[in-house]
C-alpha cells in the first residue's frame, strides 16, 4: 500500500516506508532498501529514513504513519575515495554506497561532514591517505565538488570548486 493510502493511526510496513521515500516525503539514510509487509519499530524507521527521534515510542515498539515527520536541514552526499592533489579529485570514484551528512545545503570552508544525520559522529576520515575528495549531492549525476578536507575533523578546509 502506498504511503497516502495508509490512515495516521495505522502502523507503517516498509513497503509503505519505501513509497514515502520514492515520493519525497523523507529521505532514505541508507544507500537503498526493499520493501516488505513487515510492520516496522521505531528503531527501524530511525535507521531507514531521515526523521525526527520518535521519542512517543520504545526502539521495540512498532510506530504509526503519524509517529514520523521528516527531519529538515539535513543534506545527503556520497564521499569519493581519496586524492593526493586537487587536480585529480575529480576523476575519483563516488561509491553510492559511501554516504557523508551535513546541515547545510552548500557546504564552504570549515563545513563537517558527519556518519549519521543526527550529526553525532564525524565523518571517519582517518582511513583516507589523501587529503582531496570529491564529493556530491547525494543522488545526483552531475560531476559534484572537489576539496582539501581536514582528515581529523572531516572538515573542508579551503573553499570548495566545481568540478
Amino acid at each position: 500500500m502506498s504511503w497516502s493510502g495508509i490512515a495516521s493511526n495505522q502502523c507503517v510496513s516498509l513497503t509503505n516506508l519505501l513509497d514515502a521515500v520514492n515520493t519525497g516525503v523523507f529521505m532514505s539514510a541508507v544507500a537503498g532498501f526493499s520493501g516488505s509487509a513487515k510492520q516496522i519499530t521505531r528503531s527501524e524507521a530511525e535507521y531507514y529514513v531521515v526523521i525526527n527521534p520518535v521519542t512517543s515510542k520504545s526502539n521495540n515498539q512498532l510506530v504509526v504513519k503519524s509517529n514520523l515527520t521528516a527531519k529538515t536541514g539535513v543534506y545527503k552526499w556520497n564521499i569519493s575515495d581519496n586524492g593526493t592533489i586537487l587536480a585529480d579529485a575529480c576523476s575519483l570514484y563516488l561509491d553510492v554506497n559511501t554516504i557523508a551528512w551535513t546541515n547545510t545545503a552548500s557546504p564552504t570552508t570549515g563545513t563537517v561532514f558527519y556518519a549519521d544525520y543526527n550529526f553525532t559522529t564525524i565523518f571517519p576520515m582517518t582511513s583516507y591517505t589523501g587529503l582531496f575528495l570529491h564529493y556530491r549531492a547525494f543522488g545526483d549525476t552531475g560531476a559534484g565538488y572537489r576539496a582539501r578536507f581536514n582528515l581529523a575533523t572531516s572538515s573542508i578546509n579551503n573553499s570548495p570548486s566545481a568540478c
